[in-house]
């Protein structure tokens, strides 16, 4: 398999590594237990990513989306739609849904006029059909809440589409976890922790005048994108740089986290027992999941968009890949009410074991 062969040279590299580490004793423990290694892991890339925010934020805000936003949709897909066992009319709704929401992000390009409102509708009706489809018997007291919080949902988007689409950038990053502490994990008191503490951190830069210093210590400014100018759309209309500059490295920080998340924690979770995920395993999983075709796409997507950056305008790239990749926020949210409403974990995460 071509694939496999691609692969050879990361898979030695990954053994060679794996082995040295087993030799220290402090991280055979964690690595050989895959509640320690899921959290470790997500300890050591939220530390580096805290760092770099305060130091760098506009470099995690352009190299986050370009090198790993395309592999975050595409688990996104896995695990939310084709991975649990859906009844098909929810499957169904979930992936119209989206695909339908990904049309409309493309109509200012094709000068069709504003999304905004008919992407609300869309979502909201998504999130709305999804959650019927999902509910089960004796279980109306979920959906109803599910309902009143799609009412509420369209009625802060039509009121105020701007703030409410800039509002739930900033939220979605705690979507994932969320979903990951509550639908996705065994070890769900450890995943609450680890959040609470994320959480703690973003605060943090947003409160105290440490992203502030980053600013003036750090770097301020990375392929053209600068700090200040992307406090301009990350937050607009607050007063005072330092804490423009906090919510710029509040964003970052979440966003990178969001990401490890989704290609860390939840892969990890559907292993069997303490195993780990070799890439091999990892891409024969990603082929049977999206059949040979989605995997020839998300492979040329995922290299594609970063090539894209470095022949053209990186930052150019990202905002096109944030605009169009917009979907999956409301994705996430309809897959959440989708777990809610029926009472169940997705299948996999139960039991802790690979399909």
């Amino acid at each position: 398999m071509l694939t496999d062969t691609l692969l050879s040279p990361f898979e030695r590299a990954r053994t060679r590594l794996f082995t040295r580490a087993l030799e220290v004793d402090v991280l055979r423990g964690v690595l050989l237990d895959k509640r320690r290694r899921i959290t470790a892991l997500l300890i050591v890339h939220a530390s580096v990513a805290f760092t770099l925010a305060v130091f760098a934020p506009t470099l995690l805000l352009l190299a986050g989306p370009l090198l790993l936003g395309v592999p975050h949709l595409v688990a996104d897909l896995r695990y939310l739609v084709l991975r649990p066992l859906l009844a098909a009319s929810t499957r169904a709704v979930l992936l119209v849904g989206s695909g339908l929401l990904l049309v409309v992000r493309l109509a200012p390009s094709l000068g069709l006029g504003r999304p905004e409102r008919p992407e609300l509708a869309l979502a909201v009706g998504m999130f709305v059909l999804a959650s019927l489809t999902a509910t089960r018997a004796g279980a109306g007291w979920r959906l109803a809440l599910a309902l009143v919080v799609a009412l509420l949902l369209a009625t802060l988007g039509a009121i105020w589409p701007q703030a409410f689409r800039l509002a739930l950038s900033h939220a979605h990053n705690l979507v994932a976890l969320a979903l990951w502490a509550f639908a996705m994990t065994q070890g769900r008191r450890s995943a609450l922790t680890l959040g609470l503490g994320i959480a703690g951190l973003a605060a943090l830069l947003l409160a105290t005048p440490l992203a502030w210093f980053g600013f003036h210590a750090g770097l301020r400014e990375c392929f053209g994108l600068h700090t200040l100018a992307a406090a301009d759309n990350l937050a607009p209309g607050v007063r005072g740089a330092r804490l423009a500059v906090g919510v710029v490295a509040s964003f970052a920080f979440l966003q990178s986290v969001h990401y490890a998340v989704w290609l860390h924690a939840v892969p990890q979770e559907q292993t069997r027992g303490n195993a780990t995920l070799t890439f091999r395993m990892s891409a024969r999983q990603l082929r049977q999941d999206l059949g040979a075709w989605g995997f020839a796409g998300a492979a040329l997507l995922c290299l594609g968009l970063p090539l894209a950056a470095l022949l053209g305008s990186p930052l150019g790239v990202k905002d096109w890949y944030l605009s169009l990749s917009s979907f999956h926020a409301y994705l996430e949210l309809a897959a959440g009410a989708v777990f809610f409403v029926s009472g169940r974990k997705p299948t996999g995460f139960e039991d802790a074991t690979c399909r």
